[in-house]
């Protein structure tokens, strides 16, 4: 299977760059790793739903597909790849992963990421605040961006050029598997543990991911296994 480098295809507006990548696979396959940018989204959807729209220059909205089939952890390792990107964005400055695949600093959320099967391939869409200088009054408290970090303006697509990267190195160092390795550099990255969280209406400490890239929960009876849903953490959101 060829992946990468990656194709690229860059959009000055689109309906969401996930859907996008759905319709050339369900109507001409993939033949190859892609990856695709846009300008302005109108109808981005993050994890459970939500939304997740752009504004032109503010917001890096993209997705990559990889010819290879979805795995247990491979959302961790997405958030790895992207971890990785953004740090040469962020020096200085507190930048960790929230389980599972939110990249946050300086306990803010700065990215999210999703990832999906389709047919025999994975879909990853990402969107990075970049350059937004402020947001709305309901994620002001837990939403950053690169500009308000930095005090710096950047262009959307040096950071998804860097992304593409990222996504090269990752996928080959651990061949999109989430591995022993992979787990342990994860876990060292990794906001939620060692804190207090909330998840499934059980309150208890993250000891850290299993193999499967579940989150593991100590709580007051026992050690419980999280692989999906909402995970509050204390002192973030």
């Amino acid at each position: 299977m060829i992946n990468f480098p990656l194709d690229t295809v860059y959009l000055e507006s689109v309906d969401s760059t996930n859907s996008y990548l759905k319709r050339i696979i369900k109507e001409d396959g993939l033949t190859r790793g892609l990856a695709v940018m846009a300008e302005m989204q109108t109808s981005g959807r993050g994890r459970l739903g939500r939304s997740w729209l752009s504004t032109k220059g503010d917001t890096l909205c993209m997705s990559v597909a990889v010819k290879n089939k979805y795995a247990e952890g491979f959302t961790l390792l997405a958030a790895l790849a992207v971890y990785e990107a953004l740090t040469a964005f962020c020096k200085d400055k507190a930048l960790q992963i929230k389980w599972p695949n939110d990249i946050i600093c300086e306990n803010k959320k700065l990215c999210g990421i999703l990832c999906e099967r389709v047919n025999e391939n994975t879909l990853i869409g990402i969107g990075i605040n970049v350059n937004d200088k402020a947001f709305a009054d309901e994620i002001a408290h837990k939403a950053t961006s690169l500009y308000l970090l930095s005090g710096k303006k950047y262009d959307v697509k040096d950071i998804f050029r860097a992304l593409n990267k990222s996504f090269e190195n990752v996928f080959a160092k651990y061949d999109f598997v989430f591995t022993v390795d992979a787990k342990r550099e994860y876990e060292k990255l990794c906001a939620n543990i060692g804190k207090n969280v909330t998840a499934q209406n059980q309150e208890g400490e993250a000891l850290g991911v299993g193999e499967d890239g579940s989150l593991l929960v100590k709580t007051k009876d026992e050690i419980i296994s999280i692989s999906s849903g909402e995970v509050a953490v204390h002192n973030i959101y």
